[in-house]
Order: structure tokens, then sequence, then C-alpha cells
């Protein structure tokens, strides 16, 4: 198995550490209905499995290659189920590896992207959970539909077989402006409810909010955060 940007901590002060950060992290979201998903891009697999040992079930990876390695690992107790979910960009030459091995997408950014995936799901038998990415703002380095595309492909989008959309998801853009990014995370969950509104849908996952802003992803309503480094930095934060 490949260690990924391994660094030379004692393992329990490692574990403790971990432990922490997600005690804080569990401490400020325990009054909302919010699932962590401990990103392990840059993460180890001892500080994997000591988030596991933690009470984390939930993982994100953003490269495909990556994923299907940390897939392997083993743990301890096999009767909890781990869920892996796709975090990155996803190319459509990918879509062969990732359909049926994560149990959501978060990141299908185009039509053209989810009927890859449903073709994919559909010879395999499955159906593949996928959240649908949107460029609020349409920045130019970030991935997704924008908020006019989405509409006027969604009716599309919820007819394909062997995929179930489950939500919507977007990063915020890289900015100090909290009263920016707030509005980033508004527009998305009104735009979930005005899906859901016009196409009598169910759509009810907003992932949002990474390690700099997810306390206020999860003041707008978000479902799932998306957290590596507050988990697995020394100091959290």
């Amino acid at each position: 198995m490949i260690l990924y940007n391994v660094v030379n901590f004692d393992v329990d002060y490692l574990h403790v550490s971990i432990k922490e950060n997600l005690e804080k992290i569990k401490e400020q979201t325990s009054n909302v209905n919010v699932k962590i998903i401990a990103v392990t891009k840059y993460a180890t697999e001892e500080q994997i499995i000591s988030a596991y040992e933690s009470g984390m079930h939930d993982f994100g990876e953003s490269y495909v290659q990556k994923a299907l390695e940390k897939l392997s690992l083993k743990f301890k107790d096999s009767e909890n189920l781990v869920n892996w979910h796709f975090i990155g960009r996803l190319q459509k030459n990918k879509v062969k590896h990732a359909a049926g091995n994560f149990y959501l997408i978060h990141s299908v950014d185009s039509l053209e992207l989810a009927e890859v995936i449903s073709k994919t799901a559909g010879k395999k038998r499955l159906t593949q959970n996928i959240l649908l990415q949107v460029n609020i703002f349409q920045d130019p380095s970030k991935a997704g539909f924008t908020e006019d595309k989405l509409k006027s492909t969604f009716e599309n989008l919820i007819k394909l077989p062997d995929v179930k959309v489950l939500g919507l998801m977007t990063i915020a853009p890289k900015t100090n402006d909290m009263n920016l990014i707030k509005s980033n995370f508004l527009k998305l969950v009104n735009l979930k409810e005005e899906l859901n509104q016009t196409y009598k849908t169910n759509l009810k996952e907003l992932s949002m909010g990474m390690s700099n802003d997810y306390k206020i992803a999860i003041e707008c309503g978000s479902t799932m955060i998306r957290i590596g480094r507050a988990i697995f930095s020394e100091f959290g934060g």
C-alpha cells in the first residue's frame, strides 16, 4: 500500500491529535444534521485509520487512482460501513473506475459526464448516487454547471437511468470576504429549492463547506461538509 505525504509523527500522538480535531468539529456541529466527510487527499493510511477509529465512516478523495488504492484499506471493525465519496473533478475516461466504487460522486459538472456515468452504471447493473456541481459565480478556475445551464438541462439529468441525483455541490470562492462566501452558499440553497419546486423532485443533499468555511456553510443549511486540513492537520483549525 502506498503512503501519501508521510509525516514522521508518533502514531499515538497522531491519533490523539486527529481525535481531538474531530471532537472539536463534532462539538461545533452537534446541533445540526450534517455529515462530516474526511478528505484524505493529503492523509496517510495511518491518519485515515486513526480517523476511522475516532468515529469517522465517510471519507472523500479527489483523485481516482489514489482513491482506488485507499479503498483497499482494511479497518479493524468490518461491521461498520465505510462510505467513500469522490469529490474531485471526474474525467469521462475515469468513470469506469469510479462508478460503483463510491457511495456518492459529488462532482458531476455536465450533462455529458452524467450520461457517461449513467451508461457505465447500467453496464455494471447498479445505481450510482451523484451530486450536481454548481459554479455559482462562474469562476473560470472551477468546474460546474452555471445556474442557467443546470436549469436548462435538469429535466434531462433526472431522467437518466441508473443514476440517482441526491442534491447539489459547490465550492466557495477563494476569498476572505465572508459575505461573498455566504452569498455563494445561500444561492445554492435557493437553487435546490427552486429545482425541487419546479420539477417536483426531492433533492436533499447540499455538499458545501470545507475547512476554512464549513461553519458558514452549516449556518446556510449544508448537509455535507468536506474537511481535510481541520481533521488531519497537527493542530486542526
